[in-house]
């Protein structure tokens, strides 16, 4: 049978060692109103009954280490769709560390679940360019259309076989204070598109500027001239732009 898992909310559980915080969002109820529109059942993760059979398990942005007793279970194969090529950038917030690192080509990787957090096995994976200044949950969209595309195929092919990671030191954790910093020095485009990428985080940017750091909620736009990175200087829309390498950023 078909039925979907979802995790206990905050007010229902506390957060362990065994759990991955999830973003505040408006709306994280897409999943579960399908399924109830086709008559598909949903549990929490504690109430998944323990005589339930199936042939897979598939996860996605779940926030919970799966039990491995729970994993053993799937009689094909417990899979995961994880944001990034892997094994580079294993943890919680891929698409932040791969935006913060410059990039605009993001990977997504079909992979085998272990008692190891995004270790197992590859099956697939697939890359999606990203616009210029997208949203993060416009990015997300993209990135999960090619993940089930990716998982539809292989589900089509029936060949689960994958291959081993290798090294696995890439593992990054959530982002900390100073991670929100966006140094003068990057190219324009990098500080544009990060601050684009992830302002729906809801934290402030500190842009190094100078005589002193610049405090952002997100970047309207960028133009590439010659400039003065690190100054800051007033914008024709009466908003702020810094210097960059390359050019300059306007924030608000």
């Amino acid at each position: 049978m078909t039925g979907v898992v979802i995790p206990e909310s905050s007010e229902q559980s506390t957060l362990g060692a065994n759990t991955i915080k999830l973003l505040p969002t408006a709306r994280n109820d897409t999943i579960v109103a399908s399924a109830r529109t086709h008559g598909i059942p949903v549990w929490t993760l504690p109430h998944l009954p323990d005589t339930l059979e199936f042939e897979l398990v598939v996860v996605s942005c779940f926030p919970h280490r799966l039990p491995q007793l729970l994993l053993n279970r799937a009689t094909i194969a417990a899979l995961n769709i994880h944001p990034s090529r892997l094994p580079e950038y294993r943890g919680p917030a891929p698409v932040f560390w791969q935006l913060r690192d410059g990039m605009r080509e993001i990977g997504v990787t079909l992979h085998h679940m272990t008692s190891q957090i995004d270790a197992g096995n590859i099956v697939a994976q697939t890359d999606v360019t990203l616009p210029v200044g997208i949203s993060g949950p416009d990015a997300d969209k993209l990135l999960a259309s090619a993940g089930a595309n990716m998982l539809l195929t292989t589900i089509q092919s029936g060949d689960f076989s994958g291959r081993s990671q290798g090294d696995l030191k890439s593992y990054q954790s959530w982002p900390h204070t100073q991670d929100w910093s966006v140094p003068t020095s990057w190219p324009v485009l990098h500080a544009f598109n990060f601050m684009r990428g992830v302002a729906e985080w809801g934290q402030s940017f500190i842009l190094l500027s100078q005589p002193k750091p610049l405090t952002a909620r997100t970047a309207t736009d960028f133009t590439h001239n010659k400039s003065i990175p690190g100054a800051v200087r007033p914008s024709r829309s009466g908003r702020h732009e810094v210097g960059f390498a390359d050019g300059w950023l306007q924030v608000c």
